[in-house]
Parts: structure tokens; sequence; C-alpha cells
């Protein structure tokens, strides 16, 4: 070191020691009594501020100086000198331009100390700005122009490695903000600040802090304002970029007023954040400049290293913009973790070090115009400019290089988690307010925007009076000089981050669309640019970013009525396409999200009803191709992706979705073709139609169920649509059922959730009625069934739980639907169906595969997997024996079995025959038979008749029974001849023949005697030894005058002969001993003469009673859903009930809609009130409830199945709503609760609500159908076929939603252990009868009447 160096030091040191004395002299002596003497010691250490060495003093002078702007404070700190304290608003702005000199950049002392200095000076402000009560507007004015212009002294510079700005620029900005908040509350701004702060903003655009603080000081601003706006229910939102503790605290003083336009004014501060993607605009400052010129690696100020971390500045910019719209709506945003984006948009230290060898152009800043500037530009004798001479010959640093290229995220797209709340504002008003940004900011790099910059930015597409003069005049002028090399960092397809969330916030915007809210046409022509420019792959840029944020946001978009969003069909199928087939070309990994397929899948089940809806009707295509398509040409596409997604999905989730797309669509298909409008003469399946048909534009076209006739089809099933053996839809939902069992057997099987909705969806395909011609396909799919049932019964034991046994459960029912006379008449079939059968019941089959011996029925043990899979086993064994081919019977549907019992017999027999004249009669098994011994008063025909009346598990079945030795028809045949042809009486009377009674013949006469014959001796020489001789000869003598009297009589008589006729035929029969001979059931032969042991006679004097009460049973699972309509605004149920009182002034759409839910039948609700639906094994009935409405002792339609209760066993209901809307915003404020709770008046109050499923229908301007379903939460809640937000047509709905009300009361039954089904409840009652009315059987009393006395 020199000596002039080391006198140097020393004089500083000198001068240091000196002040710092002084200084503390002054303080300690209280010097400074006067006005002057303060401003001495004010103008000392401003001087000494200003000083470059540093020493004690320079901590001394902060330290005072910080002390005494205490005196702005209510309660000053001590030892502050009175003058201060007295005249604060004097002193105050001259402590603060002295502390400037602390925030200038100096070459003596490390950044590190000086930002202990800068720290202290700014939270003395913070405390003064926080804690003053009243300070002067002038006072306010000088702290915030202090903390404007150190702020722009240390910041408005590019980053710099190790410098002052970057180390204080987050606590600098957090400062100014929480400052300028402070004095919006307390001085609010003026103008002129307001535009010197939204200069300042503008010029530090290139610092990642700003945006953070920004997106603080937003969330801050926008929690309390909300409450203020929509009252404090209004949901107040948490930011999206970090926790809610993160925000700036706005101060409780603040007014209304002075909060709205705080926030409006700083959400405008940093201009439009679409200037980011302009590095050129960014660079386009006096400090960029200069040190452009000053150094010689940085060709153009655009070319700055610290500008690569725009793209990062612009995503967080725009989602901040997003967070905005999305507090508004009250929507809570989540954003998705997923690893596919990690590398998405992540700027490298690669992209920034090299810099391309250009040489400068010295034209380059010639034209750059400077107005805006001119008032901040660094002076030559600034720090700033001797610090960036200092350093121009130093190359950016690997410190600076880390940091900018740690700046990228991780991208997370961000989604809506909530609905949007009731009260948010329009949607034209969010983008009359942020709608601007976010279209330019989703078609960032796009053909459309460069085409927008070209001739001015959008042009006439922009709102009436917003202005981008500026950046047009800044983007025309940078077009006049020479286009700049752009670095890898800041390419185009950086900012798609930014991008991706500009057009997700844009359609969580739109997709909040309230009931007949009105969306400006020139913002939905905006919209729908970005999203085709967004989904462009054929010409333009495709980014996988901006793609994933519009489908995970997007799931709406076609489930509103928005005006011209058909014209996206093309493009987005397109993208359907990409991301769902498994093998597309230029497929990105990031689309593997289950969340996006998830999205996608969703969108395509929006998209299928579209088709056959609207069909011919040509679609307009925003590319301008030649080429028009109808609707119906899309089916196919749509129906390809169905099928190709489902052999390929692996997230349960996902499967479900498309299981209910299958079995919408089918039912959809099938219903178009019923109709008489088969899918081939619209150009389905084709590319050559033009032909327009607007066959399913009625607003009345809906499919009504007819009640099946006695062959099984309704009279809808005679028409039909297609002359080959197999209808399309047909085809198309027996190729959907059998890859559904495909990937079943194959994939599924192990997942008892997938499992359960596969069975679901199958068992809606067969109720389609597309199985009956037992073609291979559906053979097909019965033994994949009875596959998946041996495959579970036979896991290991710990494998078998509650779940697995309810799938088993569910595959019996399912297989039970498949069934047809067809399949059975198949002999290969009907063996594999028995053998599950047998298995389902006993536990195992008679034929093993393993080798083992063959195992007799009658020899194996019962040892089923558990009793609710016996009682599945023996209602498909009913089903098979019963059911199949002979359900609907000539009842009709409503009824399994007969109408007829004992009472109404014995009315058809007279009035001298009752219920106790029938013999009653059990077997061990629950089984009730009574016999009526009467002709049923068909006397002209008497014959032996028998009337049987057997219950049984399922049902009443009466028959009648005649014992003839012919046949009805032989016996008409073979008549008795009306002349027998006896041959005639003798006229002539022959003489009588006397003859003498001879104990032996007279031969015996003439026999000579031996003495053996007087061994025997006659009874006149034993006459002595006999006694009672007398008796005895008295009695001979009686009998000889009798028979000489007969004699006499017969003489007389002679000639009064009559002619021999037959005798009168019996009519009083006891055949029931016959009916039950010929049953096995009794024999009269041997040793087993009697009844058998499993045969019980009843007593008929008290059974009867019981017999009455058993046949109140329902003998199908029968469930209640009740249909409800609610007019716009309506949220009370009272006003509810009340809409149904009269149908007149209901939507023209609901009366067609409740007839397609089932047929009209009598009840006590009458016909307009109930619609009932039944098949073999379920019943339902949909109910219309009016204010007045009670809950009815019946539980469905007819009274032979009006009780459900009455035993030990728990049958189990399903609660039902189905709405009808007017507004779908409603659904939001429905009485879920109340209207259970009037309805279901008999449930228990903590059942109701929480296991009610509300199934909420609103019908759209274009024909469809929306839902939205509400349920209970668990596994299986969301199981098809009938989804949230599904898009259905008019023809399929009735079909859906019995599918899903009986999907939804089988899924209630199979979680609960304890429910007991119909068979087994009636099967409990009938061996409780059995034990009650035993009596001890006597068999002769098979030869009487049952009311005869009997004998012994």
């Amino acid at each position: 070191m020199s000596v002039s160096a080391q006198s140097e030091m020393a004089e500083q040191d000198h001068k240091g020691c000196l002040c710092s004395g002084v200084f503390c002299t002054m303080t300690e002596s209280n010097y400074l009594h006067s006005s002057g003497h303060s401003q001495l010691s004010v103008d000392l250490h401003y001087q000494y501020l200003g000083w470059e060495q540093e020493n004690q003093g320079h901590k001394d002078c902060v330290w005072i100086y910080c002390d005494w702007l205490t005196s702005l404070l209510p309660i000053p700190k001590a030892g502050i000198p009175s003058v201060v304290v007295q005249d604060p608003v004097r002193y105050g702005p001259l402590i603060l331009k002295g502390l400037f000199k602390i925030f200038s950049p100096r070459k003596d002392l490390a950044p590190e100390k000086q930002a202990v200095f800068c720290h202290r000076v700014l939270r003395t402000i913070q405390t003064v700005a926080a804690e003053s009560v009243s300070l002067a507007s002038s006072v306010w004015h000088s702290v915030l122009m202090f903390l404007l212009a150190i702020c722009d002294s240390l910041l408005s510079p590019p980053c710099q490695p190790d410098d002052l700005g970057g180390q204080m620029c987050e606590r600098l900005l957090s400062a100014l903000f929480e400052v300028w908040l402070l004095a919006c509350a307390k001085s609010f701004p003026s103008p002129p600040q307001w535009k010197t702060l939204n200069e300042l903003c503008q010029k530090l655009r290139h610092r990642p802090e700003l945006i953070d603080v920004w997106n603080r000081c937003i969330v801050g601003l926008i929690r309390k304002l909300l409450p203020n706006l929509y009252g404090p229910d209004f949901p107040v939102p948490t930011p999206g970029t970090g926790n809610v503790d993160q925000q700036i605290i706005v101060s409780a003083q603040m007014s209304e007023d002075s909060l709205i336009q705080s926030w409006y004014r700083i959400l405008h501060c940093i201009g439009n954040p679409c200037d980011l993607v302009q590095p050129s605009l960014i660079a386009q400052t006096q400090t960029f400049l200069q040190y452009a010129f000053l150094s010689q690696e940085v060709v153009e100020p655009s070319q700055h290293p610290c500008l690569s971390a725009l793209p990062r500045i612009f995503l967080k910019a725009i989602r901040t913009v997003a967070f905005v719209s999305d507090s508004f709506l009250g929507l809570k945003t989540s954003q998705i973790d997923s690893k596919s984006f990690s590398n998405s948009g992540v700027v490298t230290t690669k992209d920034i070090t090299t810099l391309p060898p250009v040489r400068r152009p010295t034209k380059s800043f010639s034209g750059m115009p400077s107005p805006s500037f001119t008032s901040t530009r660094v002076p030559p004798s600034s720090p700033l400019l001797n610090f960036i001479t200092s350093n121009n010959q130093q190359s950016t640093s690997p410190r600076l290089e880390h940091e900018i290229g740690s700046q990228a995220p991780e991208f997370k797209p961000t989604v809506a988690l909530t609905l949007h709340h009731p009260l948010r504002p329009k949607c034209a008003t969010l983008l009359h307010l942020v709608g601007e940004w976010l279209f330019e900011a989703a078609i960032v790099g796009c053909a459309a925007h460069l085409s927008s910059n070209k001739y001015g930015s959008t042009g006439n597409l922009r709102r009436p009076g917003s202005s981008n003069d500026r950046r047009v005049f800044m983007q025309t002028s940078a077009s006049e000089s020479d286009t700049p090399v752009t670095p890898p960092g800041l390419v185009i397809e950086r900012f798609d981050l930014g991008r991706a969330e500009a057009l997700g916030a844009l359609c969580r915007i739109v997709c909040s669309k309230k009931t007949g809210e009105e969306i400006p046409s020139v913002y939905l022509a905006r919209f729908c640019l970005a999203v085709q420019q967004a989904l462009k792959s054929s010409e333009g840029r495709n980014s996988p970013e901006v793609v994933s944020c519009f489908l995970l946001n997007a799931a709406d978009l076609f489930r509103l009525d928005l005006d011209g969003i058909n014209m996206l069909l093309s493009p987005v199928i397109d993208t359907l396409e990409l991301i769902l087939y498994p093998n597309s070309p230029n497929k990105s990994s990031s689309f593997n999200s289950p969340e996006i397929r998830r999205s996608c899948i969703q969108i395509l089940i929006s998209l299928l009803p579209l088709p056959l809806h609207f069909q011919g009707l040509p679609v307009r295509d925003m590319s301008h191709t030649l080429q028009s398509r109808s609707f119906g040409q899309y089916w196919k596409k749509l129906w390809a992706l169905i099928c190709a997604s489902i052999l390929n999905e692996v997230d349960w989730n996902n499967i479900l979705l498309l299981l209910g797309a299958i079995f919408s669509s089918s039912a959809d298909f099938q219903a178009l073709e019923q109709r008489g409008a088969p899918a081939f003469s619209v150009g389905m399946f084709g590319a050559d139609s033009d032909s327009y048909s607007n066959h399913s534009l009625s607003t009345t076209d809906y499919s009504i169920p007819e009640e099946p006739s006695e062959n099984g089809d309704s009279p809808m099933s005679s028409i039909q649509t297609h002359s080959g053996s197999y209808d399309s839809a047909g085809l198309v939902a027996m190729v959907a059922a059998t890859t559904i069992c495909q990937r079943l057997i194959s994939a599924w099987k192990t997942e008892v959730t997938v499992t359960v909705a596969v069975l679901e969806t199958l068992d809606g395909l067969a109720r389609l009625s597309i199985h009956k011609k037992g073609s291979s396909e559906a053979q097909k799919v019965v033994k994949s069934l009875c596959e998946l049932i041996i495959w579970q019964c036979s896991r290991p034991p710990p494998a078998h739980s509650k779940d697995l046994h309810s799938a088993i459960v569910a595959a019996f029912q399912c297989l039970g639907s498949w069934l047809s006379p067809a399949l059975l008449n198949e002999p290969e079939c009907l063996s594999v169906v028995l053998e599950v059968i047998e298995l389902g019941i006993s536990g195992s089959t008679s034929h093993s595969s393993t080798g083992q011996p063959q195992v007799f029925k009658h020899e194996k043990l019962c040892k089923p997997v558990s009793l609710r899979v016996r009682d599945a086993a023996e209602t498909l064994l009913y089903i098979v024996v019963e059911l199949v081919d002979y359900f609907p019977s000539v009842l009709g549907a409503s009824h399994i079995g007969s109408l007829l019992n004992e009472e109404t017999l014995a009315a058809r027999c007279g009035s001298s025959v009752s219920p106790k004249d029938f013999r009653y009669f059990a077997t061990e098994s629950g089984t009730i038979l009574s016999l009526l011994e009467e002709p049923l008063g068909n006397h002209q025909d008497p014959q032996p008749t028998v009337t049987l009346v057997l219950r049984n598990p399922r049902g009443r079945f009466v028959w009648t029974m005649q014992h003839r030795q012919l046949s009805r028809h032989s016996s008409a045949l073979r008549g008795p001849p009306p002349n027998p042809g006896l041959p005639l009486p003798l006229t002539n009377d022959l003489p009588p023949i006397e003859t003498t009674p001879r104990c032996f013949p007279e031969v015996c006469d003439l026999a000579p005697e031996f003495l053996v014959d007087k061994s025997i001796p006659s009874c006149e020489t034993v006459v002595q030894d006999i006694e009672d001789f007398d008796i005895l000869n008295r009695l001979v003598e009686q009998q000889t005058l009798y028979e000489k009297h007969e004699i006499e009589r017969r003489a007389l008589e002679s000639n009064e002969r009559k002619q021999c006729q037959p005798p009168l035929p019996c009519t009083d029969f006891q055949a029931a001993r016959l009916i039950l001979s010929h049953l096995g059931m009794v024999t009269f032969s041997g040793k087993s003469e009697g009844l058998p042991e499993e045969i019980v006679p009843l007593d008929s004097e008290e059974v009867f009673v019981d017999l009455n009460q058993i046949d109140s049973f329902a003998c199908r699972n029968v469930d209640t859903a009740f249909l409800l309509y609610v007019r716009t605004g309506q949220s009370t149920s009272q006003e509810i009930l009340g809409n149904l009182n009269s149908f007149d002034s209901l939507d023209e759409q609901f009366l067609p809609f409740v007839n397609s839910l089932g047929w009209k039948n009598k009840s006590k609700l009458g016909d307009k009130r109930t619609r009932y639906w039944a098949d073999a094994t379920y019943e339902l009935k949909f109910v219309l409830p009016d204010d007045s409405y009670q809950e009815l002792v019946e539980s469905s339609i007819d009274s032979s199945t009006s009780s459900k209760s009455g035993t030990s066993g728990t049958p189990v209901e399903s609660q039902t709503l189905i709405v009808w809307l007017e507004c779908f915003e409603d659904s939001l404020n429905f009485p879920t609760g109340s209207l259970i709770r009037r309805l279901y008046s008999s449930h228990p109050v903590s059942e109701v609500s929480t296991n009610a499923t509300v199934i909420f229908i609103h019908p759209l301007r274009s024909g469809l159908l929306r839902i939205k379903l509400v349920g209970p939460s668990s596994k299986w809640a969301t199981a098809p076929p009938l989804l949230d937000g599904h898009i259905l047509s008019k023809r399929a709905v009735g079909t859906v939603l019995r599918q899903a009300v009986l999907h939804n009361a089988r899924k209630r039954r199979l979680l609960f252990d304890n429910h007991q089904s119909p068979f087994a409840r009636r099967k409990q009652k009938l061996l409780e009868i059995l034990s009650r009315h035993r009596s001890p059987f006597v068999h002769t009393s098979l030869f009487h009447h049952p009311n005869s006395k009997k004998e012994d």
C-alpha cells in the first residue's frame, strides 16, 4: 500500500472519530436546544453519510436518524432533541433525505453490511407508518417518495451478482407496498404518486420479487374486498402461490372506497402482463441501455442474462390475474402436482450463459424512443453508473447463472376444486376486468397473436375504451430496427406455461356461466379463437402444457348453452384422439396423467349425445375448410374413442366414466332406432351424407315405456329398423358388452369397485333387450360372468370379505338379467349356468376339474360362500325355472303370481264355503299348501276338483285341477250315446216257479247212507242237552214267518216291474289325497302309510289370519323415487312441493319426461301422481308429491306388496330424489334434508339426507338434458350408469334414470350385511307360521270333509 493511500485512510478514520465524538457530545449534553443547532446536526449527519469510508460514525448516524424518526410517533423515544419532537413535520423529510445515501451502492462497504443499515431504516419507516396516528400529508408524501426513490435507485438496473439491489429487492418492495397500503388507509396517495408507482413497477418487471410482492398485496386486498362487496358468506380465497400468511395485511381502518380504489390501481400498476413476453420492451429503460453500452458481452439490452427469468415472471403474473378471476368466481383452486410437467419451461444455465457472438449494430438504439424515461435517467456522477462502469469487464458469475436457472418452478396446472358461488359477478364483468390480459396471454406466440401485433394489437376485438397505444408504438419502433437474436432462454416456447394458465383461467370463467346468462359474442369469439390456437396441431405450435391446462378446466365446456361452441368440435375431437389413443404419434408424456385423461373422458361424454341428437345438422368449422361435416359423421370417431379408452385405461375412476358413457350411448342409440329413425339414413357411419334431419329436435321426443305384454315385449319393440339379424344399436351394444367382459376377466376382476361397476353396466345393457336372440356374443357374456363367479368363489379364505361377497351377489344378479329362452336352449350355456348355481348354493360343484372323485348332489355338504351368495344363487335358479320365457304373465309386469286367495276362491264356490274349508299343509323348507275340494261353482261338469293355493318365498300361486278318466278333448269326442240300446222287457208274464228251499241238492238224496253219516246227531236227539233251545226255536219260527210274508209280498208286486237305471253321479269327493300322492308328499301303501316328515298339517282355524299377513310381504325389491320440480330461485321445501299442486304451469317438457320413467298404474295417489315400472326382480314407483303429501302406508302399487315390515329382518330402502331444475344453480341451495325428512318420514333421523341420492336434471336450449348427481360419499357412489355431468338425450333419459335408481338401490343393499331380501323375509315368516300352527295328523282325515266329524 502506498504512503498516500495510508495517509488518506488515516485521515478518514480521524474524521470519523472526530464526528462520532461530536455527535455523541451534542446528543448527551442536550446541545441541540435550538432549531439552528438541530439543522446543523442534520446537515453534519447528511454530509457524513456521504463519505465512502466505513467506520463507526456511519452506524451512529443511522441509529440517530432512526431514533429521530420516532418523533413522528405519538410517543417518541427518549433522548430525542425537543426541537425535533416539537416539529417532526419539518425534520422528518430532512432525515429521510439524509438516509437516502444509505441505499446508494458503496465501494468501501460490503453489500451484506450495508444491507444491515438498510434493514434498520426500513423497519423504522414501517413502524412509523403503522403506529402513527395523524401524520401530515407532506410527511406521507415524503415517505412514499423516499421509498419510490430507493427502489428506483437499487432495483431499476439489471440484476447483477452480489449487488445490494439483489439482496434487498424483496425487502424493499415489501416495505414499499406495505407502507403504500397504510397510506391508502390514512392519507390516500395523490394521482401523481400513483402514476410514479406505476412507472416504477413497469421499470422493475424484470425482477421476479416484484411479482411476488404484487401477488401478496393483491391477495391481502381481495380477501378484504370480497366480504365488503358480496357479504360475509362469500368464500374468502386462499392464494394459489403460497400460504395465506404470506399476504400483506391490509389495515382495518381503510374505508370501502379506498379499498376498491387501492385494489384496482395496484392490480394495474405493473401494466399489461403480456408485455413480459417481449424482452425488448422490458429492457427498454435507461439502465438497461447504459449496461448494454458499457458491456462487451451484451449486444442488445434484451439479451441481458437477468431477462431469462421473464418466462417465470410471466407465469407468476398470469397466475395472479387468474387468482383474481377465481376469487370473484368463488372457486377454490389447486395446482396438480404432477411430475410430468417438471421439465416444462425450465430455464437452465445453458440457456443464459451461451450468448450469441453477434457484433453490436451501430444503430441499435438510435430510433429508441425514451420520452417516458427521461426523468429517470441516471446522472453521470451517480454511484450506480460508477458501479456499472467498474464492472463492465466482468462476465456473468456462476452464482447469477445458478439463481436464474433455478427460478423456473415445476409446472403445476391450476384446476378448480369447487363450484362457483351463486353470488358471483357475471362472466362478462370479469372479462371486462381481466379478459383483455387473459385473451392476449392465451394466444402468445400463435399466428393470431403475431397478426394482431402486426396490425396494432387486437384492434376492433378489444372492448371500447381500452388502449395499448404505448405498447403499439414501441412494437412499431422496435420492428423498424434490426431484429436481434433471441437468447435460448427467451424463445416463445418458454412462455407456454403462462399461456396455459391464461387459457385455464378463461375456461374457468366461461364454464361458470349461469343459466340464462349471456356472454358477449366478442368474448366468445376470442375464447374460441384462443382454444382453436391452443389445440392446433397440423399448422402452428402445439404446447402440451397449454393443451393440458385447457383439458383440465374445460370439462363443462360442452355442457353449457354457449353460442357457437360447437365450432370447436373438430379440434377438440382431434385432441382427444391424440391423448386417448395409446399409440398416437407426437404424443407428449405429460398426457399420460390420470387427471388429464379423466378430463378428456368427461369432455368425450359431453360430446357423445351430439351426433345422435343433431344428426345431419352441419358443423361450422373455424378452419374455413371447404368440406363441411355433419354432427352424425362424428359418431364413429367418438365411439371408437370410447372403445379404445376402455381397452387401455388403468385408472379406475376413468373406467367408471367410460362404463357410464357406454351404457347411456347404447340406450340413446337403441331409442333412436326404435323411433323409426335408423342411424344409417342420416350418415351416422358414413361421410357422404348431406341430408339434414331435425327428427330429434322435437320438445316431446321422449321414449315413453309401456307395460310389457305376456310375450315379454313392449308394443314399441315391434318396430324393426334393420333387416339383418342385428340392428346397428344391438350390434354396437353387443360389441361393447363383449369388450367389457374381456377386460373384466383379464384385468379388472381383482378390483371390487370396478367389478361392481362393470356388472352394473352389463346389467343395463341386458335390459336393453339386445340379447334375446341368443347370439354367440351373448353366450360369451354369460360364460364370462360364470367364469367370474367361479374365480371369485374359489379365492383363498383370506381374500374373502364383505366387498368380495357383494361382488359375487352382483354377478349373480347380472347373470339373471342376461338369461333368455334362446340362451337356455343351448345345452352348453345351460350347463354352465346350472353349475354356477350349484356352486353358489352348496359351495362346490359335482364336476371337479382337479381329478377328485365325482360327488353326487345328494351326498354333498352345503357350505356356501355366504348366506347372501346362497340367496342370490337360489334367486337365479328361480329365474331359470320360473321366470325365463314366462314373465310377464297375463297379469302384466305389475304382478308376480296370482291375485286370488282363499277368500276370493271361497266366494266363487258360494256362500256355503269359507276359508276354513281349506286343508292347510306345510313343508319344512317353507312352503304352505292350501287345498280346496270344491268344484268352484262348475255344476255343469261335476268332476273331482282340487284347488291348490301355494305360498313360497317367491310369491303366491293358484292352480285348479280336475281328476278325469279322459281329457276334456277326449271326453267331448267320446260322450255317452243318446240311446244306449237296452233290451225291452217281456210283455207276457210267465207263471211263477214254485221251489222248495233245500240245504243240499237233490242228488244228495240218492246217495246211500253210511254209519259215518250218523256220527253227527240230529238236533232232535240232543235237544234235551242244549240250553236256550226255546230261544233258538223262536228265532227259527220268526224267520219262517218273515220269509212267508216276503213271498206273499213279491207275489203281489210281480206285475209292477221297472227298468234298471244307472246310479246318480257322486258330487262329494275327497281328492286332496290324490294331489298329495301325485306330488310325492303322501303314500298309503306299505309301512310308509301316512304323511312323510317334511309334510306338516296346519290348523285351519287360525292359519288364515297369518296367511293374509304374509301376502302383504313384497315378492320383489320395491323402491320409491320422488319427482320434484324447482322453479327459478326456490330454496324451501314448501315452495318446491307446492309446484306440483297443478301441472298446468310447469315446463312443457316435464310431463313427457315423467311419462318416460314408467307407465301409469292405479294407486291411492291416482294415475297422475305415480309412474310404475317393474321387471322380474324389481319394482320402481315414481311419485309426484304435492304440498299436502304424507307418506302412504303402501310402498308398492298394489296392496299385495304394501308392507315391508313385521319381521326381524332389516329391509333397506334407497332414498332417491329426481329434481327438475329450471335454473341449474338452484342445485346449490336445494333443501335436501327437509325434503327427505318429509317424504321419508318413517326413516330414522340419523339416516335422513346422509344416505339420500339427488339427481338434478336441467334442460338445455339444445334439447339435451344436463345431469348433476349428489349422493353419499362412498367407494361405490360414483358407479355407473349415471354420473355427475352426464348429458343425455330425451330418448334415453328414462332408461338411464331407471337404471340409475335400480343401481342406487342395489348399492345400498350390498353395503348392508343385515339386509334381508324379500325371499329371506317371506321364508322366515313362512317358517314362523309352520312352527305356530303345527298340528298332529291322522291319515283318515283325508277321507272326510275338513268340517265333518273326524273318526278315529
